[in-house]
């Protein structure tokens, strides 16, 4: 990545080697990461991204808008609420063996 790059991670916690992640933002490898997710959650109270002046930690929020609840409930009605009425099987099941 080029030195003015922003690192972004809204996605999972453990996809990033924090120790890497670290290292680079520490040599100016990179110019800043934004962080939203961490292995393992929440993240510690003394880890070295709450003191980064280069790293920005938000509160796991990164899908929040203003269309959050009607997205959320329109997608509830249609997949949950509907289907339970009308004696169906769920759609958007976790499966467990995947893990999501």
């Amino acid at each position: 990545m080029k030195g003015s790059a922003v690192f972004v991670n809204i996605g999972r916690g453990d996809l990033v080697k924090e120790e890497v992640l670290i290292e680079v933002l520490q040599n100016r490898e990179i110019a800043h990461a934004i962080l939203d997710v961490f292995d393992p959650e929440p993240l510690e109270k003394g880890h070295p991204f709450w003191r980064m002046e280069n790293v920005m930690v938000t509160p796991h929020l990164s899908s929040k808008s203003s269309e959050y609840l009607p997205r959320t409930f329109s997608i509830f009605e249609k997949t949950c609420m509907n289907s339970w009425i009308d004696g169906k099987d769920f759609i958007n099941v976790i499966d467990l063996l995947k893990g999501y």
